[in-house]
């Protein structure tokens, strides 16, 4: 429904607190989300704005991906006072599984990344972009398994489908969320979308070169800045597409399937990956870079 309407039986306090962690969360995660490089501003612009140069990102900190994935993990305690604060039991159940998911889920979305700053050489987003200009870390093997179980625990971490188990109709209603309507109930939407939006960015940043321009296209030219932001769109909308395909396509994991997939098969996995990422960049990292090359 639309109506604004507040169940009697509820904890008003953190009913109302809950939506708006999950929206401020994903809101804070864009800002550490480089859209493109710098651009340079034209002589006129530049003296009325009193600055030459657009950064294309609100905050660069040193430890940028580490930030992100502590910002969006917060996302959690909306979550789970969601489901409390409803005093519902369908809503409580959602939010438990829904909370052990992205608890569980965010120990191989990590790991993965691990392989990934392992071989950049650091944790800050832009000079990870900037390790890939050369050769794109999708096409190195350590990145390429890194982007599997980085993609797989994507899905989990932004609970769509398979992994929408927090949502099941046929189970849970609709989970967390049961007892909201109205604005409420769209921030929480808002935020799974925001959720997805930001890591579609995130995996184009990590693994295809992020908003580098491939094939030395534009090297000369002054607009190479906006091709790259163009670029960047085109990743960032193909696997946005990619969720909304998945979504058409998969049934729905049983939750024991979902666990064993996250405990049992991913971080093993991983584990292996970050082994092969420090081999990689010692032993055999530049003579597979001058194939490319």
């Amino acid at each position: 429904t639309k109506e604004e309407v507040f169940p009697i039986h509820v904890n008003k306090i953190t009913y109302l607190i809950a939506p708006a962690i999950s929206a401020t969360c994903a809101i804070m995660a864009w800002s550490i989300v480089p859209l493109g490089g710098t651009i340079p501003l034209p002589e006129g612009l530049a003296k009325i704005l009193g600055f030459n140069q657009l950064q294309l990102m609100v905050a660069n900190p040193n430890t940028g991906i580490l930030v992100l994935f502590a910002i969006s993990s917060l996302a959690v305690y909306g979550v789970i006072l969601a489901g409390w604060s409803s005093n519902n039991k369908y809503s409580l159940l959602g939010g438990i599984r829904s909370t052990a998911q992205m608890i569980s889920y965010e120990l191989p979305l990590g790991l993965s990344v691990v392989a990934v700053v392992l071989l950049a050489g650091s944790l800050r987003l832009t000079e990870i972009n900037e390790a890939q200009k050369g050769l794109w870390f999708i096409f190195t093997l350590p990145g390429f398994i890194a982007f599997l179980t980085f993609t797989v625990a994507m899905f989990a971490e932004t609970n769509r489908l398979p992994f929408d188990l927090a949502e099941a109709e046929s189970e849970l209603v609709v989970g967390f969320h049961t007892e909201y309507g109205a604005f409420k109930f769209a921030l929480f939407f808002i935020a799974e979308y925001m959720n997805m939006i930001t890591m579609s960015c995130v995996v184009s940043l990590l693994f295809f070169g992020g908003y580098n321009v491939p094939f030395g296209l534009f090297a000369n030219s002054p607009f190479v800045h906006v091709a790259g932001l163009l670029f960047f769109t085109v990743k960032v909308l193909f696997f946005a597409f990619l969720f909304m395909w998945v979504r058409w396509t998969l049934p729905r994991f049983r939750y024991d399937q979902l666990m064993q997939l996250g405990w049992k098969k991913l971080i093993p996995w991983c584990l292996f990956n970050i082994v092969l990422a420090a081999t990689y960049v010692v032993y055999w990292g530049d003579s597979w870079k001058g194939i490319f090359n």
